[in-house]
């Protein structure tokens, strides 16, 4: 199940705040590390639709805490039936929840520098943003697609990212792709149906 707020531009300060103050300590503590009200917005919606997910798909209530692998890759001691996955950006933050292993990735979309797709996509994947009438489109449609799969791998962000997508990587993986290009933003969910 998705859970997303695309409206993060419409959260006053004072709500923002609010919000904050009814974090569990750790999570507020998260959202203060950020030095501008835009990450801390960011880090609380997340958390929250996590909660209204929890409760939504599996009927868990309350505030849990996150445990976290050796890369970081964030789980549920409490509930290791659960999945989650927790993405933002500037216009949108959410949680992917399942009964699977799965991941999630939502990105404003960015310039398709030469040099950051060089280092990022496959030769294939570079000619096929460079051919793209909306190469910028193109470009964040793979990377979220890449950091999805990466998320639900739990292993971070690998030194190869050419072969993320390979066909043989993605064997046992479903992806699915959302668009908002009104609001700006490309989405992607990664789930292992193995």
């Amino acid at each position: 199940m998705l859970c997303l707020n695309d409206h993060l531009a419409s959260l006053s300060e004072e709500q923002t705040e609010k919000m904050i103050r009814l974090l569990p300590d750790w999570r507020r503590q998260q959202a203060l590390q950020y030095r501008q009200l835009q990450g801390r917005k960011e880090c609380a919606v997340g958390y929250v639709e996590l909660l209204r997910g929890l409760r939504l798909c599996f009927g868990i209530e309350g505030k849990p805490s996150f445990c976290y692998n050796e890369h970081g890759k964030p789980f549920l001691k409490e509930h290791p039936e659960v999945y989650f996955s927790i993405s933002h950006c500037r216009v949108a933050a959410g949680c992917f929840v399942s009964r699977k292993p799965c991941g999630m990735d939502v990105e404003y979309i960015r310039k398709a520098k030469p040099e950051l797709v060089r280092h990022t996509m496959s030769k294939e994947e570079a000619e096929a943003i460079f051919a793209s009438p909306f190469p910028d489109v193109a470009f964040t449609r793979l990377w979220t697609r890449k950091e999805a799969v990466l998320k639900l791998l739990g292993t971070g962000l690998v030194d190869d990212l050419h072969g993320v997508l390979h066909q043989d990587a993605m064997e046992g993986i479903a992806l699915e792709t959302k668009e908002n290009l009104y609001l700006g933003y490309i989405l992607t969910t990664a789930t292992s149906y193995e």
